[in-house]
């Protein structure tokens, strides 16, 4: 396996984080395809080992094999320089569009722009959830209950999307353990899975990786002391810093299931931003090659500014990153485990029914009237017949909006 400067490995990633656009599997397959295939920078069954493990942890898809990659070929600090550069990119993009919009946004045209990309930032959600229903489904009847339990829970009662996925999880793990009556061979399994926890989370120090540790411990240490700082300036960062956080140690699923619970919280909750603004938001997010979860740096600026800005973006990665560095060394046992496999299968149906009802909650405020609804009904229906990107359709629906403003007068 050929040798790889950290130089190399940042200046890849970066570059990446540039110009990726597609979603986190069109990104995973680039890495796939660049570095396993075509550069041999690591084999194929670990790249599997890696994915598998990516599909069952919490946060963003693409974020996490970007870090374990640099982690696997340069340790911390090829973590820091792959994760790192995957995600500036995009938060420098999506940090001058909220300075731009926090300005401009009631200019004439801009607010016509913007008329016309929230009913196609609706659609993107429908697909995405629509999607992700191909893979959770197959002829399982308990996914599908749970999946409307989830709808009928975000809903009716407004229950937070966080609680409903957990719960759904723990539900479909003895849902599992009952319908495989906890044969011997699974009940061995079973019991094995608490030790192998225990080993994963404390592998590093037991396996002698001090160095590792006091990397990670004072990554954490001065990030954290940085948000208690800030918050001295600020009343507002230490409550963004401490959402962000959370949202990002117990979010699991699509991207745009934490848009879900992101929703949830500043706009229906804590009341940061309308409705309209958090669409607004999203949107910008999906124009540039990042994660969904770069809205976390728009919420930040029209929070807080620019400090703000850095802040959420920080909080809402971290917790992906320590978890990632922590579990690195047992990736490969986590993807196969029965006991892990039966909560994820609830915690995706509760995800999926998390997207389709953010995805109706959201459309109050973005299908306002016949030329929103027919250009979301459109839109959909370029997203499912057509391999047309996303952001060509954004920009197109944003052209729409101005066009029917002007000629339109609505």
């Amino acid at each position: 396996m050929p040798q790889v400067t950290l130089f190399e490995l940042a200046k890849y990633f970066l570059i990446l984080g540039a110009t990726g656009f597609g979603g986190p599997l069109a990104i995973i397959e680039k890495i796939r395809f660049d570095l396993v295939l075509k550069k041999n920078w690591m084999q194929m069954e670990e790249f599997k080992d890696l994915f598998g493990y990516a599909q069952v942890a919490p946060g963003p898809l693409a974020f996490q094999v970007a870090v374990y990659f640099g982690y696997y070929r340069k340790g911390f600090w090829g973590a820091v320089a792959a994760g790192f550069g995957l995600v500036f990119p995009s938060f420098l993009l999506v940090l001058i569009f909220s300075i731009f919009y926090k300005e401009f946004r009631d200019v004439d045209y801009i607010r016509y722009a913007l008329y016309g990309l929230s009913p196609v930032i609706i659609a993107i959600i429908a697909k995405s959830g629509l999607n992700l229903s191909k893979t959770i489904f197959r002829k399982d009847i308990f996914m599908y209950v749970v999946f409307f339990l989830s709808v009928f829970f975000t809903i009716v009662f407004k229950i937070q999307i966080i609680y409903i996925v957990l719960a759904f999880a723990i539900v479909s793990l003895l849902y599992h353990l009952i319908l495989k009556k906890i044969k011997g061979d699974k009940l061995n399994s079973f019991l094995g899975f608490i030790p192998l926890l225990f080993s994963a989370f404390f592998a590093p120090a037991v396996a002698g990786f001090a160095n590792f540790v006091k990397n990670t411990v004072s990554l954490c240490v001065k990030s954290f002391s940085a948000i208690l700082i800030s918050s001295l300036f600020s009343a507002n960062l230490l409550a963004l810093a401490l959402l962000f956080l959370k949202v990002g140690s117990l979010t699991y699923g699509s991207g745009f299931v934490i848009v879900g619970v992101l929703k949830q919280e500043v706009v229906d909750n804590l009341h940061w931003l309308t409705s309209k603004e958090f669409i607004d938001g999203i949107a910008f997010g999906q124009i540039t090659p990042g994660p969904v979860v770069i809205t976390s740096t728009f919420i930040g600026y029209m929070t807080s500014g620019v400090i703000g800005s850095i802040v959420s973006t920080a909080c809402i990665f971290l917790p992906t990153f320590v978890f990632v560095l922590i579990l690195a060394q047992k990736i490969h046992k986590f993807k196969d485990n029965f006991y892990l496999q039966s909560l994820i299968k609830g915690a995706n149906a509760a995800a999926l029914g998390a997207i389709i009802s953010t995805a109706f909650i959201l459309s109050k405020d973005a299908l306002i009237d016949i030329p929103t609804i027919v250009l979301f009904l459109v839109s959909l229906g370029i997203l499912f017949s057509t391999k047309f990107k996303d952001i060509y359709l954004i920009l197109l629906s944003a052209a729409a909006g101005i066009a029917i403003k002007l000629f339109l007068f609505i």
